[in-house]
Parts: structure tokens; C-alpha cells; sequence
């Protein structure tokens, strides 16, 4: 059982629906049948009601896909955050903690990517993180920058790793290989003949590392 599943929320019975229930349901259908299998219609079905009562607590789709969002952000354990350390300390922490969840939930990447932080629950995960960063020293505006940086490289990292691919599977790297010689392409033929290999792990911690020393750098 994955571990979105495991923590849904039970079905309420009184007063009925529940913005919660319908959101950890929109979640697990959008986990199991992909962005494409993700309607109205669906997740009635899947709450066993008629896709019109969604609307009482969802007012329209964009807003459930909103809710998603949300739902995502809140599996990092903020009450986890270290509370000692420098700024970047805090940042790691949370990117990385981010990074797992994401890899959890493969087809809500396109709506993280894509829909900003606008309900309160986001807006009060941003005002966690920015208060950390500032009380080490940083300025507000700065602190904003690091996070939102970081946040998008995440994201755009994990997309890269496991997202679904637009208009179905891409050649295995064995073949992209093997269809390369020393005439049309001779510089990527050497790195994949001395021991180039796909790292996504330490690519990451790579990238984030960089990004973050210039930080450093820039602010202290």
C-alpha cells in the first residue's frame, strides 16, 4: 500500500463530503490513473457521489487541482525543520524533503509546476520557510529568492527524473547510444564510452549544492 493511500483520510459519514476527504481522493485517483484520468466525473464516481456535490466544497477544478498542490506540500513534516544550523542548513532540509514527496506523486508534477502557491495553507507553508531564513539573517527579499530558486530547480529536477513523457515513451538511453558514432556526434560518444552514467541523485545534490554556495556567496 503506498503511503498517499495510507494516510487518506477515512470517508466521513456526518455532516457528509469533507474538502479534505475529496482532495486525498483526488490525489490517490490522480496516483493511480494519471493527470488524463483525473475528472469530475471520476472522482464522483470514486466518492461514490454526484460530481455536482464536489463543487460545495471545490468550487471549480482549477481549485481542486490547487488543492493538490497543497495536499503535496504538506507531506514535508515542517514540524521536522531543523531549528539549529545557518539558513542553508534549512534549505537542504526542506528541498530535499520535497524532492521525496514529489517522487511519490509522479503525475502531479505538471501541476506543481504550474500552479503557484495561492491558498492559505501554501501561503502559510512560504511564511514558515521565510521566517526561518530571515530569523539567520537574511533579508526577506533575499530569503524569497533561495526558496523560490531552489524550489523551481527541485521541481524541474524531479520532472526531469520521472515525469511523464509528452506523447508517450522516449528511446532507452541504450539505444540513443548505440545509434551514435564518431563522425556525426564524437564528444557524447567519448563521455558515454569512458563511464558517463545518469546520476539523478547526486545530479541533485550537485545542482543544489552549486545554486546554494552562490547564495552563500552573494548574501553570506
Amino acid at each position: 500500500m503506498s503511503s498517499a493511500r495510507s494516510q487518506r483520510p477515512g470517508r466521513p459519514t456526518r455532516p457528509g463530503l469533507s474538502r479534505e476527504y475529496i482532495v486525498a481522493t483526488a490525489l490517490a485517483v490522480l496516483d493511480r490513473d494519471g493527470l488524463k484520468g483525473l475528472s469530475m466525473r471520476r472522482l464522483g464516481a470514486e466518492l461514490g457521489v454526484d460530481p455536482m456535490a464536489i463543487y460545495y466544497h471545490v468550487p471549480r477544478k482549477s481549485g481542486l487541482f490547487d488543492a493538490v498542490v497543497e495536499a503535496i506540500y504538506q507531506e514535508v513534516n515542517l514540524a521536522a525543520l531543523p531549528t539549529t544550523g545557518t539558513w542553508r542548513t534549512k534549505v537542504e532540509w526542506f528541498m530535499r524533503q520535497l524532492r521525496a514527496v514529489l517522487r511519490r506523486h509522479p503525475h502531479a508534477l505538471s501541476i506543481v509546476s504550474t500552479r503557484p502557491a495561492t491558498t492559505p495553507a501554501l501561503l502559510a507553508v512560504l511564511d514558515r520557510g521565510l521566517g526561518a531564513l530571515t530569523a539567520d539573517g537574511l533579508s526577506a527579499q533575499n530569503a524569497i529568492d533561495i526558496i523560490n530558486c531552489a524550489a523551481t530547480f527541485t521541481i524541474g529536477h524531479v520532472l526531469a527524473e520521472i515525469g511523464e513523457p509528452v506523447g508517450g515513451e522516449t528511446a532507452a538511453p541504450e539505444e540513443v547510444v548505440a545509434a551514435l558514432s564518431a563522425e556525426t556526434h564524437p564528444h557524447l560518444l567519448k563521455a558515454f564510452t569512458e563511464g558517463y552514467e545518469y546520476r539523478p541523485d547526486d545530479q541533485y545534490e550537485l545542482g543544489l549544492r552549486a545554486m546554494l554556495d552562490g547564495f552563500e556567496a552573494q548574501f553570506g
